[in-house]
C-alpha cells in the first residue's frame, strides 16, 4: 500500500490535510440516575435507549455527547442563553441553522455502551403538581425508565487537526469542553432537576504525528476498539492527560463568560421524608421512600417542584401591587407543561443522595369521622426515610439583580424550614433545615450559618438584590394577561 505523504495530499478530491491526530478516552460514571430516549414499550412511558443488536445494553450516542459538549463550550465563551461564539464552529463545524452547507468538524465522538456494575434498571414516577392546591393534577401522571447512579460509560473522541488550523488553540477549546465532564455537564432528560450528573476520570491520551510516515503507520496500525495501550498513565483531568502526550503543546487558557450564583446547602432532615415509590418485593410496605442504586436519594424534581410552589406564593405577596408574580416564576424556572412557549429553567437543582438515615416502617389508618372508627379497606404502610444528612447543589444562571434577590428569599425559606419537600407534608414530613455557601454572581462567596447567620457585609448586599426585586418596574409585556 502506497502512502500520500500529507504536505502533497492538497485538497484534491476533497482530501483533508491532516498534521496530527488525537485521541482521548476517559471512564464516565453516573454520578446520579440518568434517562438517554429511546423507544416507548409498555413497561413505562419513556424507556432507556439501548444497543439495538442485543435490545439491552444501554447506549450513550455520540451525537448526544458532542450535543453537550457544545453547549457548554457555547455557555463558557459567549455566556449562558448567548449566542454561540464564533470559536465553538472551530472545534464543532459551523451550525446548519444558518448555513446550508455549514462545515465538517475536526471532532468526532464516539457512540458508548454502558456497564451497569450488577444494578438493574429503575423506574421513576413522574406527576405535575398544582400549585394552587398542592396536589397532583389529573391525568399527568407518567413514568421513565432511568439508568441507577453508578453505571459505566468508556468515552472516545478523536481530534483531526488539518493543515492551516492552529493545534493549540483548538486543543484548548477541546480541554475546555472536556472539563465540563467533571461535575458541569449533565447528559439525557430533566438536566436542570439532577437527573444525568456526571463524572469522568482515568483520562488518557495520545497524538499521532501525521507529518511523517511513522506517524501514520503508527495510528493506521492502532487497535481500533483499544487505541490507547493499557500502560499509557492515568490522569484526573483531560488537560493533564493532553500536556502529559504532548508537553510542548502550550494550550491557551479560555476565559469563562458565564454568569451565575450557586449554593452548596448541608441540609439535615428534621423529621420524616416520603418520595414515594412503589415496592418491588412482595414483603415491602404499601409506599417506600425513592431509592436509586440502592440508597435513599432527594429527587431534584421533588425539591424544584416545592420551591416553584414557594416562589409562586413569595412573587404574588411582593409584586402583589405590580400583580406580576407568576410572570417571576416563569422567567426562574421556565412555562408549565401547558404553556406552548418554550423556555428552559435557569434554575439547576441537584439529586441528591441521603446519607445518615434510617428507614422507618409505620403503618397508617384512615378515621372515619362520623363513627370514630376505622373505614374499611383505608389500612397501609410506608417506609420512610428518617434522621437523614444531605448536600444540595442550587445555581441560578444568568440572572439580574432582581432574579438574584427572588432567589435568596427562597433560599432563605428552604434553610429555615419553611419549604417541605415530598408526600405527606401535612402532617409535619419533608422539613429540612441547613447551613449554605453562596457564590453571588460577582464572584463574591457568602457563607450563611445556623438560624440564618450572615456578616452584615453580606447582608447589605443581600439586601440589595432583594430591593432589586421588589422594586423592578413593570414594562408592557411583562403586564399580566
Amino acid at each position: 500500500m502506497m502512502l500520500i505523504k500529507p504536505d502533497r495530499a492538497g485538497y484534491a478530491g476533497g482530501i483533508r490535510p491532516m498534521v496530527a491526530r488525537w485521541i482521548i478516552t476517559g471512564e464516565m460514571i453516573l454520578e446520579t440516575a440518568a434517562h438517554f430516549g429511546g423507544e416507548s414499550e409498555s413497561m413505562a412511558d419513556m424507556m432507556i435507549l439501548r444497543d439495538p443488536l442485543d435490545g439491552l445494553t444501554p447506549l450513550l450516542p455520540g451525537t448526544s455527547l458532542a450535543g453537550a459538549l457544545r453547549s457548554h463550550l457555547a455557555d463558557v465563551l459567549g455566556g449562558y442563553r448567548s449566542e454561540e461564539h464564533r470559536d465553538v464552529a472551530m472545534l464543532f463545524g459551523a451550525s446548519r441553522i444558518n448555513d446550508d452547507e455549514g462545515t465538517q468538524s475536526p471532532l468526532i465522538v464516539f457512540d458508548s455502551f454502558g456497564n451497569l456494575c450488577g444494578k438493574k434498571f429503575e423506574i421513576r414516577d413522574g406527576v405535575a403538581i398544582n400549585p394552587e392546591t398542592g396536589t397532583a393534577e389529573k391525568n399527568k401522571k407518567f413514568d421513565i425508565e432511568v439508568l441507577p447512579a453508578g453505571t459505566i460509560f468508556q468515552i472516545k473522541v478523536e481530534l483531526i487537526v488539518e493543515k492551516g488550523l492552529q493545534e493549540p488553540k483548538l486543543v484548548a477549546l477541546l480541554v475546555k469542553a472536556l472539563e465540563g465532564l467533571n461535575g458541569e455537564i449533565s447528559l439525557g432528560m430533566r438536566r436542570s432537576r439532577g437527573l444525568g450528573s456526571i463524572k469522568v476520570h482515568d483520562w488518557k491520551a495520545i497524538r499521532f504525528d501525521l507529518t511523517s510516515q511513522a506517524g501514520w503507520i503508527q495510528w493506521l496500525t492502532t487497535d481500533h476498539e483499544h487505541p490507547i495501550d493499557e500502560n499509557v498513565t492515568v490522569f484526573n483531568s483531560a488537560h493533564e492527560a493532553i500536556h502529559s502526550a504532548q508537553p510542548a503543546l502550550d494550550i491557551i487558557e479560555v476565559a469563562d463568560a458565564r454568569k451565575r450564583v450557586a449554593v452548596e446547602l448541608h441540609l439535615q432532615l428534621a423529621g420524616d421524608l416520603l418520595v414515594r415509590s412503589p415496592g418491588y418485593d412482595p414483603r415491602a410496605p404499601d409506599a417506600v421512600h425513592l431509592h436509586s442504586a440502592g440508597n435513599p436519594v432527594l429527587p431534584g424534581t421533588s425539591l424544584a417542584g416545592a420551591m416553584r410552589s414557594q416562589a409562586l406564593r413569595i412573587a404574588r405577596c411582593v409584586r402583589d401591587s405590580q400583580g406580576d408574580g407568576d410572570y417571576w416564576i416563569n422567567r426562574l424556572f421556565g412555562p408549565r407543561i401547558e404553556n406552548k412557549q418554550k423556555t428552559a429553567s435557569k434554575l439547576r437543582v441537584s439529586e441528591n443522595f441521603i446519607s445518615h438515615n434510617n428507614a422507618r416502617r409505620q403503618t397508617r389508618i384512615a378515621i372515619d369521622r362520623f363513627t370514630g372508627g376505622v373505614v374499611q379497606g383505608a389500612l397501609f404502610d410506608e417506609e420512610v426515610c428518617a434522621e437523614g444528612v444531605l448536600k444540595v447543589r442550587i445555581e441560578l444562571r444568568e440572572p439580574d439583580d432582581a432574579e438574584a434577590g427572588l432567589f435568596l428569599l427562597l433560599l432563605k425559606d428552604l434553610l429555615s424550614g419553611e419549604i417541605p419537600v415530598g408526600g405527606s407534608t401535612s402532617v409535619g414530613r419533608g422539613i429540612l433545615k441547613g447551613t449554605g455557601t453562596v457564590c453571588l454572581k460577582n464572584g463574591k462567596r457568602c457563607e450563611i450559618g445556623t438560624n440564618l447567620q450572615v456578616q452584615q457585609d453580606v447582608m447589605d448586599e443581600f439586601d440589595f438584590y432583594i430591593k432589586s426585586f421588589r422594586e423592578y418596574p413593570l414594562s408592557t409585556e411583562e403586564a399580566p394577561a
